[in-house]
């Protein structure tokens, strides 16, 4: 009776065990699905993997970068029309749109580019407006999007 009682505690903990394990391996997996912006700056992730979006900013001279690339976020996608920033700043609501960076013949590009004095600030507050295969999407912008020590400069 002892020892049928310790059988079966011994399967129970090794399924236990085994569940661990699985659950393990689908973090790792997470991990391997995390993908690197190619370009220095911030992924955005478009719909549930469509795509992707990398925010590259100068806050010193005001200018944002926004490259459209596949889920992922290795090549390019061409889109017809400019992603708009949709930005709360301190005077209100701002939209800026952005300049497609050498258009193919059809006026498709996959890097954008705007240039402004909101875009100085440490952080965004808003969102970008983007219509990536006929469909429209509203991707919030980071509250953080880098880390560095702020010792050698101030935020406005």
């Amino acid at each position: 009776m002892l020892s049928s009682r310790l059988g079966m505690a011994v399967v129970v903990f090794a399924c236990f065990a085994s569940g661990i394990r699985a659950g393990d391996d689908k973090k790792e997996e997470k991990k391997e699905e995390e993908h690197k912006a190619p370009h220095g700056g911030v992924l955005l992730e478009v719909g549930e993997e469509v795509a992707h979006l990398e925010l590259v900013r100068d806050e010193k001279e005001g200018k944002a970068t926004i490259y459209v690339l596949d889920a992922k976020a290795e090549k390019g996608v061409a889109i017809k029309d400019a992603p708009k920033f949709n930005l709360t700043t301190k005077d209100g609501a701002r939209q800026l749109v952005t300049n497609a960076v050498e258009p193919d013949k059809e006026g498709l590009a996959s890097r954008f580019e705007a240039t402004d004095e909101a875009l100085k600030a440490h952080a965004l507050d808003g969102r970008i407006a983007v219509t990536i295969d006929g469909k429209k999407y509203n991707i919030d912008l980071p509250k953080e999007e880098h880390d560095h020590d702020h010792d050698d400069h101030d935020h406005k």
